[in-house]
């Protein structure tokens, strides 16, 4: 953002120096999302001891989510720091219509993939750097029993891929990569052995690349294979058995 503000091309840099030492043209600059800027208002009217309040012990105050997707009811919520899934999906969302949830996708396109089966976690920063997600931009979006997860990891890895800036080549070779395996899965095409190469490019690419987009974009292919790897390997024994 930085750089493309001052003309240049939307590239990340390395860090340090912090853009609070030297930012926008060199000078101090203090950039955040716009959600944190919201909450400073209420602050300063109402006291820190007031937002200390709201939330758990270790996370403070409360978050947007953008709830989508197979659910009832759709629209943005704010929560307290704490609420759980199942309180925002089925509580708030009104669940699933005719169905029942199969998983949550929180965090943007490249976050990562709540199984329904840990609806019972709070929403706390904590809960989510240990269940290995991220709140994110805010973004929620409920999947029922028909979404092949596979696809859903090709879907948001051919966003990622489309959105890297491409100073990097883990970011900008691996996520095509990345793809590619995933298309060679959905289409019956892949081997026993495609599934380990891929968990050890996601690996590299998050270790390896520059910029946030790139260290998060292995997440739902990571997460998928966490909860789901059952429907990769459902691909894998349909393409063996085609074979014969």
């Amino acid at each position: 953002m930085i750089h493309s503000i001052e003309g240049g091309r939307g590239n990340p840099r390395p860090r340090p120096p912090y853009p609070a030492e030297a930012g926008l043209w060199e000078c101090p600059t203090l950039i955040n999302n716009v959600e944190t800027y919201a909450n400073i208002t209420p602050i300063l009217r109402k006291g820190a001891e007031w937002y200390s309040s709201i939330g758990t012990e270790k996370s403070k105050g409360t978050k947007v989510f953008a709830l989508t997707g197979k659910v009832q009811n759709t629209g943005l919520v704010e929560v307290p720091m704490g609420t759980t899934l199942h309180q925002i999906v089925e509580e708030m969302g009104g669940g699933v219509p005719d169905g029942k949830v199969k998983a949550v996708q929180t965090g943007g396109p490249s976050g990562g993939l709540h199984s329904s089966r840990i609806f019972r976690y709070a929403r706390g920063v904590r809960v989510l750097a240990a269940s290995r997600h991220m709140m994110g931009s805010g973004g929620m979006i409920v999947m029922d029993e028909s979404t092949s997860m596979v696809e859903i990891a090709q879907f948001y890895m051919d966003f990622c891929r489309g959105e890297s800036c491409g100073k990097c080549v883990p970011c900008r070779a691996g996520t095509v990569q990345l793809h590619e395996m995933l298309t060679k899965i959905v289409n019956h095409e892949a081997t026993a052995g495609d599934i380990e190469k891929m968990e050890a490019l996601c690996q590299m690419v998050k270790e390896m690349s520059l910029c946030g987009l790139g260290q998060s974009a292995p997440n739902p292919v990571l997460s998928t294979l966490r909860y789901f790897k059952h429907e990769y390997e459902a691909l894998l024994q349909q393409d063996v058995e085609t074979a014969k």
